[in-house]
């Protein structure tokens, strides 16, 4: 009975552990792998209070296996052809030259830095090719490069993961199917090819028979998360049951396939297999980490930090002049693009499989492979969080404090008030899945993105990058609510403004949606879309003025007292601030005071 309750207060334990460090990695804007991989180090190898193979003994890398799975599985359903086609020669170049040169020049270092046999270096060479949103992203936000920079490491970082998936898991299993201390080179071959073959039919056969299903609706939509992860494990086992090896094969085509399949709905498995991910991510990187030992993290160390080298100053640059040859991007750009270069989550996952695996046969050296990855990733990834930002002042390639706005709706209120922001300085774009509306938006010259705003077109094309502020102007409250939900953890609970509307007004509690789901209502906390779009109707017209020592805010309310709603507050730092129900301002001069003012009154 102790035993048990130990364990579950450990696994309770590791649960809120990964999220303390999910949280830190966001208020500081770090990747959460860096946090997660020394918080296994800390527990295990330095404190030895984790012990992972003692814990959870022969259960630990079955259950380790299908969380990969799982991982890889989430990243193949981001592959999508029809985007690799549309993409910049700059990004097709990195996902093609840029893996190829970077996989053949870690291959080499690797072999000569760590002492790996040839095969186990083209594989770790394969392994860390990738690179992976969920270390680009914090990045990205920490760094804040223009707009060109930005695109081509986002879209680089999503695309390249399941390519160096594929990629490691074909080396893998040429490799395995080569070191049979019993096969010919013609078995060996054979059984490379038994192991591709399984991979391919089960992944290929299964991708296509799920898709069928869940476009056909023949479960309901609350179970297709469910029917997709019972489905992705079981085609998993089963590949691996008919030909060892083959189940990661198998998996990464099953999300290529779903990716790429016509009219599925993906929606909510989109949803349930990011939340579920974060999970599988803090409990597995976690538990990895904490398996290393401090001999082999020692003996890594040199090696580690010299392929760091060799990637930031040999293969770094050669992948980006081989990308941007004769392409839009300055030499400022390319130094940064080459310099942020960091190793994610799928290398960390992949090479613990694979690495295992090379263990079990006694490869040479097998037991550096994870603890080599490892390292690469804490370095690369502490590299650019610590210099980039810098790097980026010093080229003059940075953007500024985001302050870009996204506005909810396209209607005649939306376009009012996002061509007086634009006049000021501040880029708004409205989104809307009413076409009406955005062609209208669209002939004044604003920017529009035609979607609905929680759509996947929205999730997967939308680039939020340069935006600080989402206001919900949209004429149906709903969906200024459902946009509010989405888009809170991008900009923040306190950037998250919308329109009021009557029950909230009246206090109606079985009707009100309570604060932490809908940001802060806009402009005094009473102003609904009705009563904005009559006060434009009857000739209220924004203004803005310029505060003075001459013209106080005092004055400023005396000469429009005839009637006036205040909107927008731009500081004398040319800093936007939203007024909103919550919020008593006190403009000093300098500010600027963007309101609607009645006919009489101006």
């Amino acid at each position: 009975m102790n035993v048990n309750f130990g364990v579950v207060f450990l696994i309770a334990s590791l649960l809120f552990l990964g999220l303390l460090s999910q949280w830190i990695a966001w208020r500081i804007k770090l990747p959460a792998i860096l946090f997660l991989l020394i918080l296994g180090i800390l527990l295990g190898p330095i404190l030895g209070w984790l012990r992972p193979d003692a814990i959870f003994g022969p259960l630990l890398f079955p259950a380790v296996s299908l969380c990969v799975a799982i991982i890889l599985f989430e990243g193949a359903l981001s592959l999508r052809l029809s985007e690799l086609r549309g993409l910049g020669t700059v990004i097709q170049r990195l996902l093609i030259l840029g893996v190829f040169s970077t996989w053949t020049i870690i291959s080499i270092a690797t072999h000569w830095l760590a002492h790996f046999p040839w095969p186990m270096a083209v594989l770790f060479g394969a392994v860390t090719v990738v690179s992976g949103p969920t270390v680009i992203a914090p990045i990205l936000r920490s760094v804040r490069p223009n707009a060109k920079i930005a695109k081509v490491l986002r879209w680089e970082s999503i695309l390249i993961d399941p390519i160096g998936v594929l990629l490691s898991v074909i080396v893998f299993e040429a490799l395995v199917a080569h070191n049979s201390a019993t096969a010919s080179l013609g078995e060996a071959s054979l059984n490379f090819l038994r192991i591709v073959a399984a991979g391919t039919t089960l992944g290929v056969a299964g991708g296509f028979t799920l898709g069928w299903v869940l476009r056909r609706r023949v479960v309901p939509d609350y179970l297709h998360p469910f029917l997709v992860l019972a489905s992705v494990l079981m085609i998993f086992a089963l590949s691996d049951v008919l030909v060892k090896d083959s189940g990661l094969l198998a998996v990464t085509l099953i999300g290529m396939v779903l990716a790429n399949m016509r009219d599925v709905p993906l929606d909510n498995i989109l949803d349930f297999k990011e939340s579920l991910s974060i999970l599988l991510i803090s409990l597995l990187f976690i538990i990895l980490a904490a398996r290393l030992n401090l001999t082999e993290i020692r003996a890594v160390l040199g090696p580690g930090l010299g392929l760091l080298v060799v990637i930031q100053v040999v293969a770094q640059p050669i992948k980006v002049a081989l990308a941007s040859w004769g392409s839009e991007l300055h030499w400022r750009e390319r130094v940064l693009v080459a310099w942020i270069a960091p190793r994610g989550i799928v290398a960390a996952a992949t090479a613990a499989v694979l690495g295992q695996t090379l263990q079990a046969v006694h490869y040479p050296h097998a037991s550096l492979f994870v603890p080599l990855t490892f390292a690469l990733i804490i370095a690369s990834v502490l590299l650019p969080s610590l210099t980039a930002r810098p790097l980026a002042k010093l080229l003059n390639v940075d953007e500024k404090e985001p302050q870009s706005i996204l506005i909810i709706g396209a209607n005649s209120v939306a376009q009012v008030i996002a061509k007086t922001l634009d006049q000021a300085g501040f880029a708004c774009l409205l989104l809307d899945n009413d076409f009406a509306q955005i062609r209208k938006a669209r002939a004044t010259g604003i920017n529009t993105f035609y979607a609905h705003p929680v759509s996947v077109q929205a999730d997967r094309y939308l680039d939020l990058l340069d935006f600080g502020y989402m206001l919900g102007l949209a004429e149906d409250h709903s969906l200024n609510i459902i946009a509010s939900m989405r888009y809170k953890p991008e900009f923040g609970l306190d950037h998250v403004f919308i329109l009021t509307d009557e029950n909230a007004m009246v206090g109606r509690d079985r009707q009100q949606v309570a604060a932490p789901y809908r940001g802060s209502y806009l402009f005094g906390g009473d102003v609904t879309y009705s009563r904005l779009s009559q006060l434009l109707d009857n000739g209220w017209k924004i203004h803005t003025t310029l505060l003075s020592e001459n013209f106080s805010w005092e004055s400023y309310q005396e000469q429009h007292k005839a009637g006036f709603l205040p909107l927008f507050m731009i500081t004398g730092e040319h800093i936007l601030r939203v007024l909103h129900a919550d919020e008593t301002i006190a403009p000093v001069s300098g500010d600027r005071i963007l309101a609607l003012i009645a006919p009489s009154a101006t």
